[in-house]
């Protein structure tokens, strides 16, 4: 496995997310609610963007909403699929691996991620629990539509654990222009 910082050209294998880039993509996010804590990102050769994916490690001391459930829930879903989405955007972005996303900077994106960054339709199902303390998830894009309006992003986000709880969703994005129009 490639253990380079950010690559300025993506070829197939994978890469281990910095951590320093972990942290300042959740930096918008309390200490206590930061559940991502490492991130390997992969290419996969000849599929375009249906061939970026991000796999990340996961753990939950502590809802930052409600008190022990014993289990990964839907509510949990939403962030860590957050969580995951915007360091795969960031490092796609940084490092121009989206064509639609090419009017983003990084520093763009970190400055517009949660304002620009929009879910617009999420469906998720648990099939087994899941041990909230220890996880882990797959977050990829198997479609992007570009209008003057928006980019959509249809995603998938898989979590599991290694006990066999998984859950599954599927997830539409709006990612608004970096510039804004005059």
């Amino acid at each position: 496995m490639k253990t380079e910082r950010h690559p300025s050209n993506m070829e197939s294998g994978s890469v281990i997310i910095d951590p320093d880039f972990i942290h300042s993509i959740l930096n918008p996010y309390r200490d206590h609610a930061s559940y991502l804590k490492q991130a390997v990102f992969h290419v996969e050769p000849g599929k375009k963007v249906q061939g970026l994916k991000i796999n990340g490690q996961f753990a939950i001391a502590e809802s930052c909403y409600i008190d022990d459930t014993g289990h990964f829930n839907a509510v949990e879903y939403n962030i860590c699929y957050n969580q995951l989405g915007y360091v795969f955007l960031g490092h796609c972005i940084k490092n121009q691996l989206i064509p639609e996303l090419a009017d983003y900077t990084e520093e763009t994106f970190f400055h517009k991620q949660l304002s620009h960054v929009l879910i617009v339709k999420i469906s998720s199902s648990f099939s087994q629990l899941i041990n909230a303390k220890d996880f882990s998830g797959t977050w990829g894009i198997t479609a992007v539509k570009k209008t003057t309006q928006c980019t959509f992003l249809y995603t998938y986000c898989n979590f599991q654990d290694i006990y066999g709880g998984s859950s599954k969703g599927e997830v539409v994005l709006g990612i608004l222009p970096a510039k804004e129009k005059s």
